[in-house]
């Protein structure tokens, strides 16, 4: 059975600033709008994480990013016990003789 819970963009977010505070907010601005953040690279001022697809234009919107490259797409499937599971427990299908 195929099940879609989320579909989900790792995504590189470039800033236009390198200040330490400065990016720091704008880490907290991104994880605030549901961005998994992965790695920080305050002297390039780079962010690296994942985010659900239907969201990375929202990140545009965060003050300092000057650009968001969208490097990978997928389909997450969470195990039941995951909160972000929407589609529960697994149907197994009777065996038939």
């Amino acid at each position: 059975m195929n099940h879609h819970d989320a579909e989900i963009t790792d995504v590189v977010v470039v800033l236009d600033c390198r200040d330490q505070m400065a990016v720091q907010e704008s880490v907290a601005q991104c994880k605030s709008m549901g961005m998994e953040v992965a790695d920080i690279n305050a002297e390039e001022g780079v962010i690296e994480g994942s985010i659900e697809s239907a969201r990375v234009p929202d990140l545009k919107k965060v003050p300092g990013v000057s650009y968001i490259r969208s490097i990978f797409t997928y389909i997450a499937d969470y195990p039941t016990s995951d909160p972000r599971d929407k589609d529960g427990v697994d149907e197994v299908p009777d065996d038939e003789d």
